[in-house]
Formats: structure tokens, sequence, C-alpha cells
């Protein structure tokens, strides 16, 4: 065809749809263009070469011969076999020879390339991908010379954008799919992982239960029952997790609406002396600071349990969330007791208060504490908690 009769604009929109109809394979998707640019310019090659990562080679990604039919790929051509060629090739130069065999920048190949494919005339055409020089696209005319006219050399630029934007494209399509089959891993890992904490927790559970049920003593029965709570609301987060599909945050008015629960489970014989005034949010916390959280909820129960049930006919421990303002949200916990000095208690205690204060302090919290006849602890906290 001669370049006066081609017609750039239609030209391209076919090898765009050639080039995006498909999709899948990439190969095919090579070959389609290949056939169709050799029957536009009346030629009988066409190959499209990448550099390695040193860019000291060029490996053909589609090499597509008209008169055997062939599509072959992965040939390697080296640096040090063909130095001035690569030369023009760095300077980003198109290299036109009409005569491949007496022209400066290709005469290299006629021994090794040439004359074994019957090549007489090419035009190679840098490739560029991202602003940067990433191959070259050679146009070749076997069995005698070609001159290839301004408006040929026009299309070939043109057809060489197109490839640039395909392969470019094809890139980020292969990166999104590695990608996300990266997620995918990552979230069958996590999800296993979470079972395993699960299980393991559970077993903890399970195993001081049936110590409990074998031992006499009253104290280690209340040390049991007391890191066996401990260990529940650890538990009860990964549970949670589990049922939303999701492994960085939860619901905290959700997640303390279930600690509550659990506790009237077990503590019946005081679970109509739980009050609890939570309001529903959507506020999300990290699931490290709902360990935090509830473990400070579960040693304030506890406590709550162990001194101030007996201490009045009237025991009341409750729990509220609510929001102070837009940005603020408030949780009190405490009960009805004669309160206590907690910041000299603190000092003397074995864990329970120490571990409370440190809880908080690690957490940030604008926090009071119990004093006399004051028995409630108030936290306020941005609604941020991730």
């Amino acid at each position: 065809m001669l370049s006066e009769e081609i017609n750039i604009s239609n030209e391209l929109e076919t090898l765009s749809k050639k080039c995006y109809g498909q999709g899948n394979e990439i190969d095919q998707v090579m070959l389609d263009m290949a056939k169709h640019v050799l029957a536009t310019l009346n030629i009988e090659r066409v190959n499209i070469w990448l550099f390695n990562k040193d860019q000291s080679a060029i490996v053909s990604i589609a090499e597509y011969d008209g008169r055997t039919k062939q599509f072959t790929k992965d040939t390697t051509l080296y640096q040090h076999d063909f130095p001035t060629y690569f030369k023009a090739l760095y300077e980003n130069k198109i290299i036109l020879a009409e005569d491949i065999y007496i022209h400066p920048f290709t005469r290299e190949f006629n021994e090794l390339y040439s004359k074994p494919n019957d090549i007489y005339s090419l035009l190679d055409v840098p490739l560029r991908i991202g602003g940067q020089l990433a191959g070259v696209i050679c146009y070749e005319k076997t069995g005698k010379f070609k001159k290839y006219s301004t408006g040929e050399i026009s299309f070939c630029q043109s057809f060489s954008f197109l490839i640039a934007s395909h392969l470019e494209s094809n890139h980020r399509k292969t990166i999104q799919e590695k990608l996300e089959k990266a997620l995918h891993e990552k979230d069958i890992l996590i999800n296993e992982i979470n079972h395993r904490v699960k299980n393991n927790l559970s077993i903890l559970i399970g195993l001081m239960r049936m110590s409990k049920d074998r031992t006499q003593s009253k104290d280690t029965k209340l040390l049991l029952d007391e890191y066996e709570q401990r260990i529940f609301s650890m538990l009860k987060i990964h549970d949670m997790l589990d049922k939303k599909n999701g492994y960085a945050e939860i619901n905290l008015s959700d997640y303390l609406l279930e600690l509550i629960i659990e506790y009237k489970h077990t503590y019946p014989q005081i679970s109509k002396n739980f009050k609890s005034d939570i309001v529903t949010t959507q506020h999300l916390i990290s699931t490290k600071k709902a360990i935090h959280v509830g473990l400070i909820v579960s040693e304030v129960i506890l406590n709550s349990i162990k001194y101030a049930s007996t201490q009045t006919n009237k025991y009341e421990v409750s729990i509220s969330l609510k929001p102070k303002n837009r940005n603020t949200l408030t949780l009190q916990i405490g009960d009805n007791g004669k309160g206590f000095d907690f910041e000299k208690e603190s000092k003397d205690a074995n864990l329970g208060l120490p571990l409370i204060k440190d809880l908080i302090d690690q957490l940030e919290f604008k926090a009071t504490y119990p004093a006399k006849k004051n028995c409630y602890y108030s936290m306020e906290f941005d609604t941020d908690l991730r």
C-alpha cells in the first residue's frame, strides 16, 4: 500500500480495536496487530523488542514473519554484539535504513541477522513507556529494498505510541492482579491466624473451667474466674472480627454490649444488678485499642464484683458510653460502693488497679479515677480511635 493511501486515523482506530478488544492474551493481540501492520506497509516482518533490566540487551516480545506466518518471541540481541546499533537506540534515534547492509547503525547485523532473514530495508522506532526508553519496534522489508515514505514513518511512530499504551495498560493490569492476589492471600492468612487465636483462647478458657471444677479452693476459683474474664474480653474481639470479615477494627458500642452480656451470663446471681446505658454508635476502634478497652472494662467489673457487691444490698454496677459532643465519647464504668482512693490503692495492688492505670495511659484517655465516696472511672476520648 502506498504511503499516500494510508489513512493514519482509520488505521490506528482499527489497530486500537485489536489492541483493546481482546484484552486477555497479549500474544494474540500482538499477532493480530502485526498482521495488520504488514498489510498496511506492504512489508514482511515486524518485531517488538524490550530492554532487559540493565539495558544490556533487547528481548523480543513479538516477532511475526508474514512469509512463514510464524509468530515467535524471546529472541535476545546483546549490546556487546551490536554496540553501534545500541548506541543509536540509547540516543532515542529513529533508524531509517533503506539499505540495511551499508547503513552505519545496522551493518553490524549483516551476518547474524539480516542475511539469515533476507532483510534489505528497515525502519526502527524507539518505544517509550511512561516517558522512558523501553525498547524498539522494527519494521522490516525482505527480498528487495524499500524507501519508507513520510506517511509510513508517521504511521509507524503512531503505532509505536499505541503499542506503548497497550503495554503500559497490560503492565498495570498485571500488577493489579498480583496485588489483588496478594491481598486475597493476606486475608486468608489473617483469617487463619484469627481462627487459631480464637481456638487457643477458647482452649485456655476451657482449661480454666476444668481447673475450677476440680479445685476446692475458693481463692483459686476466684483467681481463675478473673483470668477467664480477661481472656474472654480478648476472645470476643476475635469472634466479632471473624463475623464481620474484617480484621482491623470493630464497632465500640457493639463490643461493650457483648461484654456485658457475657458478664450477666457468667454471674447470674447478680445479673439483675448490671445497668448499662450504651448509646449505639458507628464509631470504630482498632483491634489493638479494643483489647485495651476490653481489659479495662473487665478489670473494673471484676474488682467491683470482688469488693463492692458485698458492701450493700442495693449493689449496682453500671457502664455507659455516650457522645459528649461531636468529636468526643465518654465511657463511665463503676459501682455504687463506698469508694476508695485509687491512687493509693493502685500502688499496693498486685495486678488489677495498676493494669487499669497502665492501659488508660497507653490509650491516652483523659480519665478520672475513683476516690472516697466515688467508685466510678470516667474516660473521655476522641471518636477516631483507629
